[in-house]
């Protein structure tokens, strides 16, 4: 079922269970990888810090990603979805949020779809949670992937 929704979820190709296990940094905290309005000074970024989130850095993902422009809504600001894919692509910017593990469920109540919580292959060959979308929500939406991120996407719109 996971291979069918291309979310890259339940892929082995590259999986290394001992990378994987590294974004769980003690029993107490989930390294998290965002790339949109959840990053550092955006719109969403209180969800992370209000639930005693703190920054650890800046990365990118693996070349394995494209990114997407999702509708907004009337409650929902402008953001972007990232779909893993088949194919090389460039890299896409992104953060790394270290959450206390007992908010994560906390966190997952506010995401909704098309968007949900996965693993992220990043271009140092590591896996982390992070966000990703639903190829179904993406379709027909701009595609986002040669700006390199969301924050050189909002810059250049404006």
């Amino acid at each position: 079922v996971h291979r069918t929704a291309k979310t890259g979820a339940g892929l082995d190709r590259g999986f290394d269970p001992e990378s994987f296990t590294s974004s769980i940094i003690e029993d107490s905290l989930i390294e998290l990888f965002v790339c949109g309005a959840h990053m550092n000074g955006l719109s969403l970024n209180h969800q992370l810090t209000d639930l005693g989130s703190e920054f650890a850095r800046t990365t990118r993902t693996a070349p394995a990603y494209r990114m997407y422009l999702l509708p907004s809504s009337g409650i929902l600001p402008e953001r972007p979805g990232l779909v893993r894919c088949g194919e090389t692509t460039q890299p896409v910017r992104g953060e790394i949020w270290r959450m206390p593990s007992e908010n994560f469920g906390a966190f997952m109540t506010k995401v909704s779809y098309p968007l949900g919580i996965s693993q992220v292959l990043l271009e140092d060959g590591s896996l982390v949670y992070g966000f990703c979308c639903d190829p179904s929500g993406a379709e027909g939406c701009e595609e986002l992937t040669h700006h390199g991120g969301w924050r050189a996407y909002l810059e250049q719109s404006q």
